[in-house]
């Protein structure tokens, strides 16, 4: 199949915002087109998989099981041609650019940007560059102190594991919700 006719997954990171009550928030695109980290693909999302996202985002929220949330979802007369049920019949389908928001993207796959290079796209970030200065600066120190308040500062061995505890334990419970409702992380 062409590389123009398979979905991208490429993001781009806008920043974060604080909100009147304290709470942080992280804001990216989704769809807006090619980043350096898009791959081989077009970076464009459709208009019916931002439709869902926005539903299941929106759902899982008052559910009360983690997600991102759908701040916006705006669709152009942009066109791309995609091929839905790989069938060697694609169409022209609308663009769409959500606007995610969350208290933080760093997930699941963000820790590999520390694997080595992928054989197949050669690709040897993550898509999120600023992982690395997280994971390698006192950003981590101020994140431990957060989720491990009981620990002793300047016990870092301590807190690490209490930290990767907490980690467990929430991604066990997040796991099990998903599980609740059919989702399943692809």
């Amino acid at each position: 199949m062409s590389d123009s006719l398979r979905a991208t997954s490429g993001r781009s990171y806008l920043g974060e915002v604080v909100g009147s009550g304290g709470q942080r928030w992280e804001l990216q695109l989704k769809g807006s087109g090619r980043t350096p980290y898009s791959r081989f693909a077009d970076g464009r999302k459709l208009l019916r998989s931002s439709i869902r996202e926005f539903l299941c985002s929106e759902a899982m929220h008052y559910l009360e099981i983690p997600t991102t949330r759908a701040g916006s979802c705006i669709t152009s007369d942009d066109t791309v041609t995609r091929d839905i049920l790989y069938s060697g019949n694609p169409i022209q389908e609308r663009c769409t650019v959500i606007t995610r928001i969350a208290p933080t993207f760093i997930r699941f796959g963000s820790f590999e940007i520390f694997k080595a290079r992928d054989r197949e796209t050669g690709v040897t970030q993550s898509y999120y560059p600023q992982v690395c200065i997280f994971l390698t600066s006192s950003f981590l120190s101020q994140f431990l102190s957060y989720i491990t308040p009981c620990a002793e500062p300047e016990d870092r061995r301590a807190r690490t594991a209490l930290f990767f505890r907490d980690l467990c334990v929430r991604t066990a419970h997040l796991v099990s919700a998903w599980q609740c409702v059919g989702f399943c992380h692809g």
